[in-house]
């Protein structure tokens, strides 16, 4: 797909409950380019010793230059071991991963770890691309994490974007407190990152709340 340009938001806040914003993004501010573009949302686990150093290791990997998505992921999650193995204080941290790259044809390639989240809002159609990771009955409770276990079971997806469509990634601080038709609403609106997370602020969430939302024109 010729000429194929992104704009995106970013917007990370910690909310008035959580004492720190163990969230992290990539990018970390918002912008515009033409594609491949490369984006990613990360929820360090809360409750846990170093959320916020275990997202801020998966999102500083988006830095650097591997094949495909999955490798970005494995490099993420061995990284964090690694971190975990050299500092005693850091065990039982633990991270989600989704991240997206939209490649020079304007395929939108996904991998995830955990339970932040990627819809795509298509012709007035919302698709949720990921599948949250919880334990069944507690929502709070991942099955896999990365910095968890050394192998993961990392979920993909791959879907043709068109221009006018737009790509959410979030974390469940967001997606817990307004809904799929809110968020489906709130895109055809064309919002942007930093006027959704306001709109969740004042829902008084628990946990921290990240969206990236990108818009392909």
């Amino acid at each position: 797909m010729d000429n194929l340009k992104v704009v995106w938001s970013v917007k990370s806040e910690c909310g008035p409950i959580r004492k720190k914003n163990e969230d992290a993004t990539f990018p970390s501010i918002s912008g515009s380019d033409i594609v491949p573009f490369m984006a990613g949302v990360f929820d360090g686990m809360g409750g846990h010793k170093k959320g916020e150093v275990a997202s801020d290791i998966a999102s500083s990997v988006m830095n650097e230059k591997y094949d495909d998505l999955v490798t970005y992921v494995q490099e993420a999650n061995k990284k964090i071991c690694d971190y975990q193995e050299n500092n005693e204080d850091s065990e039982g941290m633990g991270t989600t991963m989704t991240a997206v790259n939209i490649d020079h044809t304007g395929v939108l390639h996904v991998a995830h770890v955990g339970d932040s989240r990627c819809y795509v809002l298509s012709k007035r159609k919302l698709i949720k691309l990921t599948e949250d990771e919880n334990v069944p009955g507690y929502q709070n409770v991942l099955l896999q994490a990365l910095g968890t276990k050394k192998k993961l079971d990392i979920q993909t997806k791959d879907l043709q974007l068109n221009k006018g469509d737009v790509v959410l990634l979030c974390t469940d601080g967001l997606y817990n407190e307004i809904g799929e038709e809110y968020i489906k609403k709130k895109l055809q609106e064309g919002i942007s990152a930093d006027t959704l997370v306001s709109e969740v602020l004042l829902q008084d969430p628990k946990d921290n709340v990240t969206a990236i939302i990108i818009n392909v024109i």
